[in-house]
């Protein structure tokens, strides 16, 4: 996902408008909105900041530090998470209280209480919120992320599929190694930490 494309879906969801109804009230055509997306025409910013208007939004320029490694993996796990709020939003939000109340448990010196008192008000709150603070690039929602009460959403396969996706190719090529061997080891790794989880429980 490009940057144009997370600005444009961002708004879709915080707006709740379609593609089409967005473009129309921005006075521009729903194509050129897809092809902003797609990366195939740079909108320029007075552009942008009309679509974000017609949205109900501001555009606010923001230089920031360029994400980790680990951020990067952390923020494409929330995406796909956010893929599947979208597609079970109540079955996801329950088993986001349920693993709130288990960290709450866990944190017996409060240390991340802050964070799990925002992720619980996000929760409890509407979706197309909750989507955009899981997924956007700012400080505030790069410190939750490392909070994140969202364990068990995704499956081994679709996290093995993130994790090839963003480190898969850097990690084969730092050790000589091929992308299958990789894909094996991290598989490998998912269900010995799965399996080490349920003999705990």
């Amino acid at each position: 996902m490009n940057i144009i494309d997370e600005i444009l879906t961002n708004l879709r969801r915080t707006s709740g408008l379609s593609g089409r109804e967005l473009a129309r009230r921005a006075g521009t055509a729903h194509s050129a909105l897809i092809d902003y997306a797609k990366g195939r025409h740079d909108p320029g910013f007075s552009t942008l900041e009309r679509i974000a208007l017609a949205a109900g939004c501001d555009l606010i320029v923001e230089v920031r530090p360029r994400l980790s490694g680990p951020e990067i993996r952390t923020l494409e796990m929330h995406r796909a998470i956010a893929a599947k709020i979208e597609g079970d939003p109540e079955g996801v939000r329950e088993c986001a209280r349920h693993n709130l109340e288990v960290l709450r448990v866990a944190d017996t010196l409060g240390n991340t209480e802050p964070y799990l008192d925002a992720w619980e008000n996000l929760i409890n709150g509407s979706v197309a919120r909750l989507i955009s603070v899981m997924t956007s690039t700012d400080q505030a929602a790069r410190d939750l992320r490392q909070a994140s009460p969202f364990a068990g959403v995704l499956s081994d396969e679709e996290r093995l599929e993130v994790i090839m996706g963003t480190d898969g190719v850097r990690v084969a090529e730092m050790a000589g190694r091929s992308l299958d061997d990789v894909r094996q080891e991290i598989s490998t790794a998912i269900n010995a930490g799965r399996e080490l989880v349920e003999n705990h429980l």
